[in-house]
C-alpha cells in the first residue's frame, strides 16, 4: 500500500491509501477521487518527503506521534478531538437505527442501489477486495468508524 498526501483545487489537504501508483492514476482518470470537503474531482498529489527510516535510541510514546500528526495537519479543517467523537457516534447511531443492515450482502446490495433497483439506505460489510472491487467499478463508499471510548 501506498499513502500519498492529496490536495484538492479548494486547498484541502488529505490524506489517501492506494495498492499502487498504478491504481492512484486510474481512479484519478476515472474522476473517482472526490474531495472530502467540496465533493470536487480536481484530487491531484501534493508535494511529499520521503520516508526514511533511522535509527534511535529513543522511542517515542503513540500519544507523542499523535500529537505531531496533529500538528502536521494543521492550517485543514478542525474540531476538538472530543467534540469529532460525539459526531461520529452520532453518524454511527444514525446508521444502524435509520438503516437496514444488509450485512455480508454489501457487495451485491450496492450494485443494486447504482443500479436504481433498491434504496440508499442500507450499509454491511464487505472484504478488502469486495470494497476494492466496487469502488473500481466507480461506487462511492464511506467506511464509518466505530469510536471507542477513551
Amino acid at each position: 500500500m501506498i499513502k500519498y498526501k492529496l490536495t484538492c483545487d479548494c486547498e484541502s489537504k488529505f490524506e489517501g491509501w492506494f495498492p499502487s501508483i498504478v491504481e492512484f492514476e486510474n481512479q484519478q482518470t476515472k474522476g473517482l477521487l472526490l474531495c472530502p470537503m467540496c465533493d470536487s474531482p480536481k484530487v491531484r498529489r501534493d508535494i511529499m518527503a520521503p520516508s526514511v527510516k533511522k535509527k534511535s535510541t529513543k522511542t517515542i510514546s503513540s500519544r507523542q506521534n499523535g500529537k505531531k500528526a496533529m500538528i502536521d495537519m494543521a492550517g485543514g479543517q478542525m474540531v476538538l478531538g472530543a467534540r469529532a467523537r460525539t459526531l461520529l457516534r452520532k453518524l454511527e447511531k444514525h446508521v444502524t437505527e435509520n438503516f437496514e443492515n444488509v450485512g455480508k450482502n454489501f457487495p451485491k446490495e450496492a450494485r443494486k442501489a447504482v443500479k436504481g433497483k433498491r434504496n440508499e439506505e442500507f450499509y454491511g460489510t464487505a472484504t478488502k477486495k469486495e470494497a476494492n472491487d466496487l469502488v473500481n467499478e466507480g461506487i462511492d463508499l464511506f467506511h464509518v468508524p466505530k469510536v471507542k471510548d477513551n
